[in-house]
C-alpha cells in the first residue's frame, strides 16, 4: 500500500500523543503514513520523541532542529504534522507550505484569525493541503448525534446550550495556556466546543458576550494526570506560580444561521463552575454534542432516556467510515479513543495526498472555529454584539491586534 512520508514538527507532550496515534494506524491494514523524521528547536525534545518512536515502530526516525535542513536531507518528504505551541502554528505551517510540504496542524489552527488567513493563503499559493487536527467531531458519539440531527429523528433544534466552566486557580497543563499572546484558556479549550457547535448545528452568525480574567496568578498543581515522560518532566520544572493575563471565564449568546440561540458558559477559573450540554429539538432532546471518548444520550418527548446503544436502534442507517468502523466496530467509543481519533486524522491526510480525498476540517473550517472564539472575545471588548462576517474578514480586530503585535505579525 502506498504511504506518505511524514515528519512530526514539535516533540512535546502533544507530539508524544501523536506518536501513539500513528502507532494505532500502523497496526491496521489501512496504514498509509510512514513517520520518517522528528523536528524540534530543542534537540533534547526531538531525541526523547525519537526514543519513544523507536519503541513504538521498531526504527528510530531522523531528528532535526530546523525544517530547511530536514527538507534538504529528505527531498522525498511529503508532509509535516505541526504540533508546536499554538503561537507558532502559523510560522511553522507557512514555512512548511513554502517548502512544498502538505501540512496537518493541531488545534487551534492559529493564534488569531489573521494568522489563519496567512496559512490559507500559503496553502493556496503553493497548492498544498492544509488540514486541522480537530478530533472531537470524529468520535462515534459526535457522528451519531450528527446523524440524528441530519435525519430529523427528533425534529428541528430550537435552543441549545454548552456549559463547561471549571473553578480554581491551578495551572491548566502548561503555563503558556494562561497567556493572551499564547492563546489563553478560552481559545485553547473553547476551540473544541466551537467546532462541535458548528458541526452539529450549523454556522454562527452573531455573538454577544462577556469575558473576564478572574485568576491573575496561577499555581502549580501537586501532580499531573498525563503519564508521558515529557509532561512529567515539564511538571517537575514548572514554577510554583505563574502570572496570567488571558481571560479565563466567558459567557455568550450565539445566534445560529437557523435563527435559534446557543447559550455558552466556558472557562477555567473563579469560585464556581457549571457543566452540561443540551440540544433541544421539537420532538425531544440530546444531552451532548459528542466528545472524545463520549457516548450519545437522547430522549424523545414522553419516552425514557436512551443510552448510546439504544440510540443506535433509532438509526439503523448510521455507519462509520472504514477505518473508524475498524476501531469502533460496535459504533461506540472505547478507552483508546484519543489515539484512535488521531489515527483517523493521519489516515485522512494520507488519503487526501494519495487519492485526492476531501479534508473534513480544512483551513476554512479551522479558521471559522477560531473566529467564533474571537467573536466572544471581540464582543466583550467592544461591549456590543458582533457578526461573524466582521470577525472572519478581520474588520473587527481590536482584541487580536494586540496578540499580532506581540508576535510581530504585520
Amino acid at each position: 500500500m502506498d504511504r506518505i512520508r511524514l515528519a512530526l514538527v514539535g516533540c512535546g507532550g502533544m507530539g508524544t500523543r501523536h506518536l501513539y496515534g500513528m502507532k494505532e494506524l500502523a497496526l491496521t491494514s489501512l496504514n498509509n503514513v510512514e513517520l520518517v523524521a522528528l523536528c524540534d528547536i530543542r534537540q533534547e525534545n526531538a531525541d526523547m520523541a525519537a526514543t519513544e518512536a523507536e519503541k513504538l515502530f521498531g526504527h528510530r526516525p531522523a531528528t532535526f532542529t530546523d525544517m530547511e535542513t530536514m527538507r534538504r536531507h529528505l527531498p522525498d518528504l511529503d508532509a509535516v504534522s505541526v504540533v508546536t505551541d499554538p503561537a507558532f502554528h502559523h510560522t511553522v505551517a507557512c514555512q512548511a507550505l513554502e517548502l512544498g510540504l502538505h501540512v496537518m496542524v493541531e488545534k487551534p489552527m492559529a493564534i488569531t484569525v489573521g494568522a489563519c488567513r496567512r496559512m490559507m493563503d500559503a496553502a493556496h499559493k503553493n497548492r498544498r493541503i492544509l488540514s486541522v487536527a480537530e478530533n472531537y467531531r470524529r468520535d462515534p458519539s459526535a457522528r451519531l448525534i450528527r446523524y440524528v440531527l441530519d435525519n430529523r429523528l427528533l425534529g428541528k433544534p430550537y435552543l441549545a446550550w454548552l456549559h463547561a466552566l471549571s473553578p480554581g486557580n491551578g495551572i491548566f497543563i502548561t503555563p503558556w495556556r494562561h497567556l493572551k499572546a499564547k492563546g489563553g484558556p478560552v481559545l485553547d479549550m473553547g476551540i473544541h466546543y466551537t467546532d462541535l457547535i458548528r458541526y452539529q448545528l450549523g454556522e454562527v452568525t452573531e455573538v454577544y458576550a462577556d469575558a473576564r480574567l478572574i485568576e491573575n496568578v496561577r499555581y502549580k498543581p501537586p501532580s499531573i494526570g498525563d503519564t508521558y515522560a515529557f509532561y512529567q518532566n515539564r511538571h517537575k520544572a514548572m514554577p510554583d506560580t505563574v502570572p496570567a493575563d488571558a481571560e479565563d471565564v466567558s459567557a455568550a449568546l450565539l445566534r445560529m444561521a437557523d435563527g435559534f440561540t446557543v447559550n455558552w458558559i466556558m472557562g477555567y477559573g473563579g469560585s464556581g463552575g457549571i457543566s452540561g450540554e443540551m440540544i433541544l429539538c421539537q420532538e425531544g432532546r440530546i444531552e451532548t454534542y459528542g466528545t472524545r471518548g463520549g457516548k450519545a444520550v437522547l430522549q424523545r418527548n414522553g419516552e425514557e432516556k436512551r443510552t448510546h446503544e439504544q440510540t443506535l436502534e433509532l438509526a439503523p442507517g448510521f455507519s462509520l467510515e472504514p477505518l473508524a468502523a475498524h476501531f469502533f466496530p460496535n459504533r461506540i467509543t472505547d478507552g483508546n479513543a484519543d489515539w484512535r481519533l488521531i489515527a483517523l486524522e493521519y489516515h485522512e491526510l494520507g488519503e487526501a495526498i494519495l487519492k485526492n480525498r476531501r479534508i473534513e476540517v480544512d483551513g476554512t473550517e479551522g479558521m471559522k472555529d477560531i473566529a467564533v472564539v474571537y467573536a466572544i472575545l471581540e464582543s466583550s471588548l467592544a461591549g456590543r454584539a458582533v457578526t461573524l462576517k466582521e470577525i472572519e474578514s478581520c474588520a473587527l480586530y481590536d482584541y487580536q491586534r494586540e496578540i499580532d503585535d506581540a508576535l510581530g505579525l504585520e
